[in-house]
């Protein structure tokens, strides 16, 4: 199912409230048309968003209002909406339910009893889940019947999204780095005088290089020293790069020198030759993707607006 992993990691961030959540006295929070919504209801959902925004800190009194009443309003909303799904006689099947957690656990490539223990950790059980994973298909479902059809995307606003958003259909960017490199010879007898000695002019090399001398004349320069090379290394992504030498080319902009690198084998400078932010991806390639961004940017703000709607129309009466 198309939304799997979004409900997977919408109940476990949000949904699910610590098997240790403090049992509270359920008064009534708030009346929505025929549905009473409890305290209980509330501190659990709060209880269970708190920990995901405060990670162990204390949240001040006035943060902590602030999240009440966001967890207030989803309630109502999800009030709301089952109240709709009700009304138009909407169901989903314990087969639904099962193939959304297949699919649950596809996608997040775990077995049956890792989903358990995750959602044990939460203090939900499989039960609970099911339950959960039910009223989001439902909600889905209700999407599709409310407002599907008045959400539209047209060829030119998949091309407008693509110029805005240029930078993220680029391919992987790449650098162009030449070298210079002080080897350190393999002999066993080499001492601590001989490398201190290759270290400093590996140092040298550096600072013209800085000064604005080429990779070649710098090369020339130290031609009679024993072990050391250089040249164009090649173009590379980041990723393709070891992690020392990752490490000194990181926020480097063309032709800046890197920091002295060292190893074992000896000394190595680079130079940043040329950025290239990635070559951009063709259009016919990318709005099949773009269009299903923009599909669901659409859905969902056309369901606030049909949500706002229910609202309005809603007998709501919040008593806390």
């Amino acid at each position: 199912m198309k939304h799997a992993l979004f409900l997977l990691l919408a109940v476990l961030l949000f949904g699910a409230a610590p098997a240790a959540a403090e049992q509270v006295l359920s008064k009534i929070a708030a009346v929505v048309n025929d549905d009473i919504i409890t305290t209980y209801q509330l501190e659990k959902e709060l209880t269970a968003r708190l920990a995901t925004e405060a990670r162990g800190r204390n949240l001040p009194t006035e943060e902590v209002r602030r999240l009440r009443n966001e967890v207030l309003d989803v309630l109502i909303d999800e009030a709301l909406v089952m109240q709709r799904v009700r009304h138009l006689g909407m169901s989903v099947s314990d087969e639904e339910v099962e193939e959304a957690i297949t699919d649950v656990l596809r996608q997040n490539q775990i077995t049956r009893e890792q989903l358990s223990q995750a959602l044990s950790a939460q203090g939900l059980s499989m039960e609970d889940y099911r339950e959960r994973l039910r009223r989001q298909i439902l909600r889905f479902q209700l999407i599709g019947h409310e407002v599907q059809s008045r959400v539209e995307v047209t060829t030119q606003d998949i091309r407008d999204y693509f110029r805005a958003n240029i930078d993220n259909y680029r391919g992987n960017p790449t650098l162009t780095i030449s070298y210079i490199a002080f080897t350190i010879p393999t002999d066993a007898q080499v001492s601590n005088v001989e490398v201190e000695s290759i270290r400093t002019r590996a140092r040298e090399a550096m600072r013209l290089l800085r000064q604005g001398e080429d990779m070649d004349s710098t090369l020339f320069i130290f031609a009679d020293d024993p072990g050391v090379q250089g040249g164009e290394l090649g173009t590379f992504t980041e990723a393709e790069l070891s992690d020392a030498f990752a490490r000194a080319v990181a926020g480097l902009e063309s032709g800046a020198i890197t920091e002295l690198i060292e190893s074992p084998e000896g000394f190595y400078i680079l130079k940043v030759e040329e950025r290239n932010p990635g070559p951009i991806r063709q259009f016919d390639a990318v709005k099949e993707e773009i269009r299903q961004h923009l599909l669901e940017e659409n859905r969902e703000e056309r369901f606030r607006e049909w949500s706002a709607g229910l609202k309005k129309d809603a007998f709501i009466d919040i008593r806390i």
